[in-house]
C-alpha cells in the first residue's frame, strides 16, 4: 500500500506542473473499469482546484456521477462550462447528472447537444429516447396550453408587432412556450391572432399537430385561430427571397397528372423567378407552392417541379392550381385529401429469412411511407423525430394462427385495427393507427402513440379478449426490445 501511495504522490506532483500524466490517466481508467470511483475522487481531490485542467475536472465529475453525488458533479461541470459547452463528454455528463436528479427537460437539452457534437454516439441517443418517454406528448401539449393561457394577455399586447425588433421578441417569447412540446417545433404568427404550426417537411407532424389543436382550451377559441399546418390560400401575395421580389399573381403553371402515382409534375414560369439559378428557382417555388396549396396538399400530390422556358400552352394562373389538381384526382375516381395522415397507400415486399420482425411481410398499407422505408434501411431518422416530441412509433405483432390453405387472415387484422382506433386511440386521444402489414408468419398493426405508458396499460384488457393469440409490442425500428403484451 505504501508503494502505491508513493507512486500516486509522484504522479500528483508531476500533475501540479503540467497536464494530466499518462500514467495517472491510465490508473484512473483502471479504477473506473473496476467501479472504484471513490479512489478516483480521493486521488483527484488532492490536486488543488486551481491546478485542475478541463480533462481532470471532467473525470472528477464523472466519478461523482458514478457514486450518485450528482450535485457535486454539476458544480464541477459548471466550473468549466465555458469550454465544456462545445464538448461532447461535458454535455453527456451534465445530461446524466440532470437526468439522475429527475430534471428531465434540462437533461434533454444536454443530451441533444451531445448528439449534435457526436451524431454517432448511441449512448447519448438512448438517453434522449428515455428522457422523451418520461415527458410524453400528451403531457407536453397540456403544459403548452397552460403556458399559453397564462401568458395570453401579454401575447395579445405584442400583436401585431410594429418593428422587426418587436417581431423578433414576440417570436422568442412564443418559442419559450413551444419548447415545452419540442425544441424542433416551428410556427408562423399572423396579425389577426393567427397561429399556424409549420411541418418543415416532416410527415409525422401531420399526425402530431392536429392533436395539439384538438386540446386547445375553450377560452382561446373565440379569439385565436390555430392551424395544425399551413392550409394554403387563393389570394396572391408578394414574396421576396434570394434578393428577388415575386408577385405570385404573375406565376403561370401547368399540372401534369401522373395517374399511376396519383401525383403531379408542375411546370412553372415567371420571368424574374425563372431567371434565378435552377436550385434557387426550385427552392423559391416549393415554398410558394406550400403557401398556395397548403403544406398537406403539396406534400401529398406534388411529385416534381420543373421551370419552363416561357409561358406554355395549357398553363393556368397559380391561384387555379389547387382546383385543377382536385378535379384531376376526383376524375380518376379517387378521393382528394389535404392531410397525409388520412391517405393510406399500399406496398408489397418480398419476404426474407431473417430473425428481425417484419422481414416476413408480403404486403401492407401506411400513411407514413418514410417510417416504413426507414425500418428496412435500418434508419431511425423519423422514429427519433417522433420521439423528440414525446410520441412513439410502434407496432403490435401477432401470429397468423388462422392461416388455412395459405390464405392469410386479413379480416382479423382489420378488425383489430378498427377496434384499436374506435375504442382506444381516438376516444382517449392516445394516437393513430398509421397502417398495418401481413407477413408469412406474423401480422403487424402500426401506430403512433402519444403516451406510451398509458397506451400499454389500456391496450392489454382489449387484447386479452383474444385468448388464442399472443401479442407483442415493438418500437418501429430494428434491434428493438419486444414487449410481450399477452400470452396465449
Amino acid at each position: 500500500m505504501g508503494h502505491l501511495y508513493t507512486a500516486i504522490q509522484r504522479l500528483l506532483s508531476h500533475f501540479n506542473r503540467c497536464k494530466m500524466n499518462s500514467d495517472l490517466r491510465r490508473k484512473i481508467d483502471e479504477w473506473h473499469r473496476a467501479d472504484n470511483h471513490q479512489k478516483i475522487i480521493d486521488t483527484l481531490e488532492k490536486i488543488p482546484e486551481t491546478k485542475r485542467d478541463f480533462e481532470t475536472t471532467g473525470l472528477l465529475a464523472r466519478a461523482y456521477n458514478n457514486i450518485e453525488d450528482h450535485i457535486t458533479a454539476i458544480n464541477l461541470l459548471e466550473s468549466i462550462r465555458e469550454k465544456g459547452e462545445n464538448d461532447f463528454l461535458w454535455n453527456f455528463r451534465m445530461g446524466y447528472a440532470k437526468y439522475s436528479l429527475d430534471q428531465i427537460r434540462e437533461a434533454l437539452r444536454y443530451f441533444n447537444r451531445a448528439v449534435e457534437l457526436d451524431p454517432t454516439n448511441d449512448d447519448a441517443r438512448c438517453f434522449i429516447r428515455v428522457c422523451n418517454l418520461e415527458i410524453p406528448f400528451t403531457k407536453r401539449v397540456e403544459d403548452f396550453w397552460k403556458w399559453f393561457v397564462k401568458n395570453e394577455s401579454e401575447l395579445s399586447g405584442m400583436i401585431p408587432p410594429d418593428s422587426n425588433d418587436k417581431a423578433d421578441a414576440l417570436t422568442a417569447f412564443v418559442h419559450e412556450g413551444t419548447c415545452l412540446i419540442s425544441e424542433k417545433l416551428y410556427f408562423y404568427l399572423g396579425g389577426d391572432y393567427e397561429f399556424s404550426f409549420s411541418i418543415e417537411g416532416w410527415p409525422d407532424l401531420f399526425i402530431l399537430y392536429p392533436h395539439i389543436i384538438s386540446r386547445m382550451p375553450q377560452s382561446l377559441k373565440n379569439k385565436w385561430h390555430f392551424q395544425p399546418f399551413n392550409q394554403g390560400t387563393d389570394r396572391p401575395f408578394d414574396f421576396r427571397m434570394y434578393g428577388t421580389d415575386i408577385d405570385t399573381a404573375r406565376i403561370m403553371v401547368r399540372a401534369l397528372y401522373l395517374e399511376d402515382k396519383n401525383r403531379f409534375c408542375i411546370s412553372y414560369y415567371e420571368k424574374n423567378l425563372n431567371a434565378l439559378p435552377k436550385r434557387e428557382c426550385d427552392n423559391f417555388m416549393w415554398i410558394i407552392l406550400e403557401h398556395i396549396l397548403g403544406e398537406g396538399i403539396s406534400f401529398i400530390y406534388v411529385d416534381e417541379i420543373v421551370p419552363a422556358e416561357d409561358i406554355e400552352d395549357g398553363m393556368i394562373p397559380l391561384s387555379e392550381l389547387k382546383g385543377t389538381m382536385e378535379m384531376s384526382v376526383k376524375a380518376g375516381g379517387r378521393e382528394f385529401f389535404d392531410n397525409p395522415k388520412d391517405l393510406y397507400t399500399g406496398y408489397q415486399i418480398s419476404p426474407q429469412e431473417r430473425d428481425e420482425l417484419r422481414y416476413d411481410v408480403i404486403a401492407g398499407t401506411t400513411c407514413l411511407e418514410g417510417l416504413v422505408a426507414d425500418y428496412y434501411n435500418d434508419s431511425t431518422r423519423i422514429f427519433d423525430y417522433i420521439n423528440s416530441f414525446g410520441a412513439h412509433a410502434m407496432f403490435i405483432a401477432f401470429g397468423n394462427i388462422d392461416c388455412n390453405d395459405g390464405n392469410i387472415p386479413l379480416d382479423f387484422r382489420h378488425e383489430l385495427e378498427d377496434r384499436l382506433s374506435n375504442e382506444i386511440l381516438e376516444p382517449k386521444q392516445l394516437g393513430q393507427v398509421i397502417g398495418g402489414a401481413t407477413g408469412v408468419n406474423m401480422s403487424y398493426i402500426d401506430l403512433i402513440v402519444f403516451n406510451r405508458t398509458t397506451f400499454i396499460n389500456v391496450i392489454k384488457p382489449l387484447l386479452l379478449q383474444y385468448k388464442r393469440y399472443s401479442f407483442y409490442l415493438s418500437d418501429f425500428k430494428q434491434h428493438a426490445e419486444v414487449i410481450p403484451l399477452t400470452e396465449a
